[in-house]
Order: C-alpha cells, then sequence, then structure tokens
C-alpha cells in the first residue's frame, strides 16, 4: 500500500502549483505533512500523527474500512481514479465533493443486515444491478442520484497505460434525470425590490450592482477588485474550470456600475469585504448574498438568479450568442442559445401577432365605437 492510499490525508495544491499534505479527522485539520508524500518521512509524520489522535479516528465518523486497499476492488478503482490526470486536474472543490461521493459508496453495505461493503467488492463481480443499488439509495433525492451515478461513471472510465480498467458498466444504468428550470430567474421588480430594502448606500446593494453589470459567479466576485481594472474594463481568469479548461474575460465597466464604484471607498484587494475589512471567502459570500435576498423577503432568489436575469434582459435587447458567451465566459453557444432562443421566440411572436388580420373581422368584437375608431 503506497501512502497516497492513507486516509485522512487532505491535498491542497496552493496557488504557485505546490501541493500540500495535511492529516484530517472528522472534519479537523490536525497537522500538516511532509510535501514528498512517497518519502519515508512522510510516512513516519502520518503514523505518528495518526498514533496521537486514534481515539479521535475510533470514535467517529461511519464503521470504517479495511485500511488494506484490496486490489481489484471498487474501492482500489477509486483511488486509481483519484490519481489520474481528469481527478487531478479538476478544481479542489469539486474533487473534495466528488471525493465524499465516492466514499459514501464506501460504506453502504451490499444489501440491507450485510456485513460486506461495496469498498471491498471485486470489480469482476460488480454488475449493473449493484449500481442500480447504489443510485437507488438516493432515490428521494434525485439529483443526488444522478451526480452519484455521474461519479461513478467517471471511476469506471479510468485507464491504466491507455487502456480502461474495466468496463463501464454504469453506462447502462439509466439516470433519473429529474426536471427543472434550476435557480429562478431574477426579475428587475425583484431588483427594485432588493435595493428598496437594503438602501443604496449598503453592502448588499454594492454587491447587486457589480452582479447587475458584470453577470459574475460568486467564486469571481469574492475575488473581484481594483487590481483587475484595466482603464475601463475588468480583465482576469474566471474561477470555474481555471486547472483544466482556463476562460480569460474582459468585461467593460457600466456606467452605472462605475458610478456606484466611486460611492465606496475601496482600500483591500476586493470590493466585497466582510465586517472586519478581509475579502469574503467563496462560501461565506454566497451565504451573505443568500442571507441579503432573504432578509429582502425573496429567499427563493440566489447570486444565480441574477446571473440568469442579466442574461435574459441583454437576450431580449437582441444581445448574440457570441455576445453572451464572450460576456458569461461559456465555451460554446449551447448556454447561451438557452438566453437567445427564447428571446427569439417572444419577438417573433410579437412581430406574428402583429401580422394578425382576420380580413377586419376582429372590428366586429369590439362596440361600435370602439370599432370606428380602432
Amino acid at each position: 500500500m503506497t501512502n497516497i492510499e492513507l486516509p485522512y490525508v487532505e491535498k491542497n495544491r496552493t496557488r504557485h502549483g505546490v501541493m500540500r499534505y495535511y492529516l484530517r479527522i472528522a472534519g479537523k485539520r490536525i497537522c500538516r505533512l511532509p510535501d514528498d508524500i512517497e518519502s519515508e518521512d512522510f510516512s513516519k509524520a502520518y503514523w505518528k500523527a495518526r498514533n496521537t489522535v486514534r481515539p479521535l479516528v475510533e470514535d467517529t465518523g461511519p464503521k470504517p474500512i479495511s485500511r488494506q486497499v484490496k486490489p481489484g476492488t471498487f474501492r482500489w478503482l477509486c483511488m486509481e481514479y483519484m490519481r489520474s490526470h481528469e481527478f487531478t486536474t479538476l478544481d479542489l472543490t469539486t474533487q473534495t465533493r466528488r471525493r465524499h461521493i465516492m466514499e459514501s459508496m464506501w460504506h453502504e453495505p451490499l444489501k440491507a443486515g450485510d456485513e460486506r461493503t461495496f469498498a471491498d467488492m471485486p470489480l469482476q463481480h460488480m454488475d449493473v444491478t449493484n449500481l442500480e443499488v447504489l443510485r437507488d439509495r438516493k432515490k428521494e433525492t434525485p439529483f443526488a442520484a444522478d451526480e452519484r451515478l455521474k461519479v461513478l461513471r467517471q471511476v469506471l472510465d479510468t485507464a491504466h497505460n491507455g487502456k480502461p480498467i474495466t468496463p463501464n458498466i454504469a453506462r447502462l444504468v439509466k439516470p433519473f434525470r429529474a426536471q427543472t428550470d434550476g435557480h429562478d430567474t431574477a426579475t428587475p421588480a425583484d431588483l427594485e425590490r432588493f435595493i428598496a430594502h437594503h438602501g443604496t448606500g449598503s453592502k448588499a446593494t454594492l454587491y447587486l450592482a457589480i452582479q447587475m453589470y458584470t453577470g459574475l459567479r460568486v467564486s469571481d466576485l469574492a475575488a473581484l477588485g481594483p487590481q483587475h481594472r484595466r482603464k475601463d474594463a475588468f480583465r482576469f481568469r474566471l474561477f470555474k474550470n481555471r486547472n483544466r479548461t482556463p476562460v480569460d474575460i474582459d468585461i467593460t465597466i457600466h456606467p452605472i456600475l462605475e458610478a456606484v464604484l466611486a460611492t465606496h471607498n475601496t482600500t483591500g484587494p476586493t470590493y466585497l469585504v466582510t465586517e472586519f475589512g478581509k475579502p469574503f471567502s467563496v462560501k461565506g459570500l454566497g451565504n451573505r448574498i443568500s442571507d441579503w435576498w432573504t432578509q429582502a423577503g425573496m429567499p427563493n432568489l440566489t447570486s444565480h438568479s441574477v446571473r440568469k436575469g442579466l442574461a435574459t434582459d441583454v437576450a431580449h435587447n437582441e444581445a448574440t450568442d457570441s455576445m453572451l458567451e464572450a460576456m458569461f465566459g461559456w465555451r460554446d453557444s449551447k448556454t447561451s442559445k438557452i438566453y437567445t432562443r427564447n428571446a427569439e421566440r417572444s419577438r417573433l411572436a410579437r412581430q406574428t401577432v402583429e401580422r394578425i388580420n382576420w380580413d377586419g373581422v376582429g372590428s366586429q368584437l369590439l362596440p361600435l365605437d370602439e370599432a370606428e375608431n380602432g
């Protein structure tokens, strides 16, 4: 067993690309470990720290899985996937989410009352029925079920020396594909209500102004600051997919946003800061934005609601697919067409209604005086 298979090891890549390792148990970071995960020093430091906190390991969390990863098992394949280029090039937040999904499946029993878990199940015995069991255990939350199936497909796609390790039977399992329109779309009336509640000089309205005229995600709003200004535009690399398929954008600063920013004294690296003058974390800002919408009486709306509202607004004002892709950082027209297609339908429907004639019969539906004036 190699060091990378040891449990409770947290990986954290710095902004300079250096991978750092920590021992993390029960949601608590215990200590930093040596940088060379394959070294003897790493192994010694790891086990010394583990032995120090052994009661915490034994008394918390789900039933532990065999510490020795058995080759050819489901957990072994997951570990292979987590060493792959496809996994390590994902954002750390995405890696963490997928790791949690995999670990939750490891601990599940093969069937009710069975002490055996999926972690040690040999790949040669794993079939479509087993994967349907894992999917259906999340059927009460269809999105979670589909996300679990998505991760299974990625794990079973893992290759060694360019060849698949095992057939990807997960592709034979059907997702629930729960239908939804996603986040609600913020309307101009919603924005007016938000501004009226919080006031024009508030931090909440500063956030709204930035998002109304940039359409940025929370991960980018948390980092945006004066250092990103280049004359009359913001230029920076989007946070999402920055490690795999980076996208650099250039957004002209709207005159209204320029005026709003001028009314706020910015001394730090970001426009949006906490009560202590420090930049928000992405999660912290997301929570604060959610609070602001709830306080304004619209808990159904989110930061993404404003992003959708902006895309809808510019599409109805005849922005093209290419315009939306440039502003929102979308890499293809799949997303932009959602908005431009709807806007085009609305415009065409309006033009069509204007052409309804019925050879003047419609005038007979009106009172005589209105028909004469019409």
